[in-house]
């Protein structure tokens, strides 16, 4: 592991609508967090060099320190943290503690405990693009309970959907991002769930990949993205799924649900359920001829 840098930003609760809508337009990856006995949000995005760090610095303000490879992994709660209940299968702790882990697998035997403390990349599950996914995840694992389905994320992040789905029965899933930092780490959460053999990571462009004659179909593809990188692949998912695969989508804002779903539709992949979380959305949908 090398130093990162990090660009952080301390902003009123009242602006924090605004900031975030102009960094995801920005198509600016971020991560959103509140410091204890602090009255401002920190917004912050990681870079694997000072300049990229220094770029966001000078359109947006706020500040650049660098982060050495031991203080990566910040420290976490010892009492499980934040706590999301997914649906009646799993359950996202905010630790990685292992006393905790084993006293909520107690608490909660009959669902699949995902440990996701705050790391520096998207995906512990909080997020609202995250927390719809998990979702319809669940409910379409529930669908397939007992049967074989493969699954390709496209976004990976922190890995957190690839790992659920092997929680949740996948029996191969092909993980995609071209964050090599976001992929390290997804990497070493998927071995401390016991489920790194199945789970292939790439590190690589969702276009240029889906842009290929596919190798293997799909019978899920999840992609946590941004609308305009969404609007660009709606062409190409149809030739990596299986017939009557499906189709996870988030990361795109209420106010560009509209064209999503045109989108979409357009590709032969209408939408059919849609979760609102503040301003994000996610959608499931999946070929017409399901």
């Amino acid at each position: 592991m090398e130093t990162i840098y990090c660009w952080s930003k301390d902003v009123d609760e009242d602006r924090l609508d605004e900031w975030e809508t102009r960094l995801i337009l920005a198509e600016v990856s971020y991560v959103l967090d509140k410091p204890v006995k602090r009255k401002r949000w920190r917004l912050s995005s990681y870079s694997a060099n000072r300049a990229g760090a220094e770029s966001l610095m000078e359109l947006y303000g706020g500040r650049v320190t660098a982060i050495l490879p031991g203080q990566w992994q910040p420290q976490t709660s010892l009492d499980g943290g934040i706590r999301i209940k997914i649906r009646d299968s799993l359950l996202v702790a905010g630790t990685d503690d292992a006393e905790s882990l084993s006293t909520l697998q107690a608490e909660y035997p009959e669902r699949a405990i995902l440990s996701f403390p705050p790391q520096l990349a998207f995906g512990t599950g909080a997020h609202p693009t995250t927390a719809g996914c998990l979702r319809f995840l669940a409910d379409f694992a529930g669908r397939h309970k007992g049967r074989n389905w493969r699954v390709l994320d496209l976004g990976c992040g922190s890995g957190i959907l690839a790992i659920a789905a092997a929680k949740l029965g996948a029996t191969s899933i092909v993980a995609v991002e071209n964050d090599g930092m976001a992929l390290e780490y997804a990497r070493q959460n998927a071995g401390r769930h016991g489920v790194a053999s199945l789970i292939e990571f790439v590190e690589g462009d969702a276009i240029e990949l889906m842009g290929a004659d596919p190798e293997n179909r799909f019978d899920l593809i999840a992609a946590n993205l941004f609308s305009n990188l969404l609007t660009a692949l709606f062409p190409l998912f149809p030739a990596h799924l299986e017939r009557g695969g499906e189709l996870i989508i988030s990361g795109f804002l209420a106010t560009q649900a509209e064209a999503i779903t045109a989108g979409a539709g357009e590709a032969g992949l209408p939408l059919r359920d849609f979760v609102r979380r503040g301003k994000w959305m996610a959608a499931r949908g999946g070929l017409e001829n399901t």
